[in-house]
């Protein structure tokens, strides 16, 4: 095949210079995130966006804590401003109460009341590289929350619990069941770091324990260990609680490699008795030998177990909030009441400053007959 005859400067003449392409047009959205793990993309125009309480808004935000006319949302040309409407419980912008108006930067995390919403701004083709990256995540959430399991509303053990991933996803994951007839297994872990990559290691935990590893809790932890160094996980770690509750013996079996303590409550006594022992996280090194603990399960014990992600918050001051901070608020959750799993949800809900956890929050109550 002959080649085309290059460009003379005669052609170049009749068909005139060469113009570059316009510019992709600035694209604005506005994410709302759901607790489930899904969003909704919303795009914004030149005409002021209202959001508030009540029909008539833009966006309806259907809850007490939001006012019926809250905020508005401005776009001239390729940038854009959020103003406050003297909304009574304020409108939060990046961990801070919005005072008036300011503008917004790609990425900026809005709170209004428990809703969390997210401002978007780039070119179309990096806003559908955004929205994959968001598919990505909701079904790496629906992934890690079908595999957690159904309450257990009656019998020797009855468990509840509550789940709320972060935005980004991070890697809580629980589980239970029972290994025989009288012996009943309990874990909550925690990969490190967020996103897909810490969402499906924590799967290839669960799925592992979920497929029946022993009830010596150490042994456990060393064969998670042996199965998931980090070097072998592209250098992610895990926290966990392992624990084996005999209900024969009357006795609960438990390690904690790099997680903070469980939380044994028992009928009479004021005071929760945690359950911890020293040893590193999952993966770290190989060869670990892990310790082991052992409480008394007497019948109307209750045990709680949280992630890390209830508890490391920020106050609506900015402070920044520890295990301390939530601990006092556990005798909430003394039996032989029902619901403490979501109790203790609000309480963390009401510790930390509005809108989205910047962590997942996993809280589990298991009550022994």
């Amino acid at each position: 095949m002959t080649a085309p005859p290059a460009d003379t400067e005669e052609t170049m003449i009749r068909r005139g210079p060469r113009l570059p392409e316009a510019p992709e047009p600035m694209l604005h959205v506005l994410v709302l995130a759901a607790e489930n793990g899904e969003t909704r993309r919303i795009p914004l125009g030149p005409t002021p966006f209202r959001i508030g309480r009540v029909v008539g808004n833009d966006l309806v935000l259907p809850a007490p804590e939001v006012s019926r006319n809250h905020a508005v949302l401005t776009v001239v040309g390729e940038e854009a401003s959020l103003t406050d409407l003297g909304s009574t419980n304020g409108t939060w912008l990046d961990g801070a109460r919005l005072e008036g108006n300011a503008p917004l930067a790609p990425g900026a995390r809005l709170a209004i009341g428990p809703f969390a919403l997210q401002y978007q701004r780039g070119r179309q083709r990096e806003m559908e590289r955004a929205a994959e990256l968001e598919r990505e995540m909701e079904r790496a959430i629906r992934y890690v929350q079908a595999l957690l399991p159904p309450p257990i509303p009656e019998g020797r053990v009855r468990a509840e619990w509550s789940f709320l991933p972060s935005a980004s996803i991070g890697g809580d994951a629980f589980g239970y069941r029972w290994l025989d007839a009288e012996r009943f297994a309990i874990f909550i872990l925690d990969v490190a770091g967020h996103g897909a990559g810490s969402a499906l290691l924590a799967v290839s935990v669960m799925n592992m324990l979920r497929a029946g590893v022993g009830s010596d809790p150490a042994a456990v932890l060393a064969g998670l260990n042996s199965s998931f160094q980090m070097e072998e996980q592209g250098g992610l770690f895990f926290t966990i609680w392992y624990g084996v509750a005999d209900l024969a013996a009357r006795r609960l079996d438990y390690s904690a490699a790099g997680h903070h303590a469980g939380y044994l409550l028992q009928p009479g006594v004021v005071t929760a008795e945690a359950l911890t022992t020293r040893n590193p996280p999952v993966g770290m090194m190989p060869g670990i030998h892990f310790r082991t603990g052992s409480a008394a399960l007497p019948a109307g014990a209750r045990l709680l177990l949280f992630s890390d992600g209830a508890f490391e918050t920020r106050a609506p001051d900015g402070r920044q909030l520890g295990l301390e901070d939530f601990l006092p608020h556990l005798p909430l959750a003394v039996p032989p009441a029902a619901g403490a799993a979501e109790r203790l949800l609000q309480v963390a809900r009401s510790l930390s400053r509005p809108g989205p956890f910047e962590d997942d929050v996993s809280i589990l109550s298991l009550d022994f007959s």
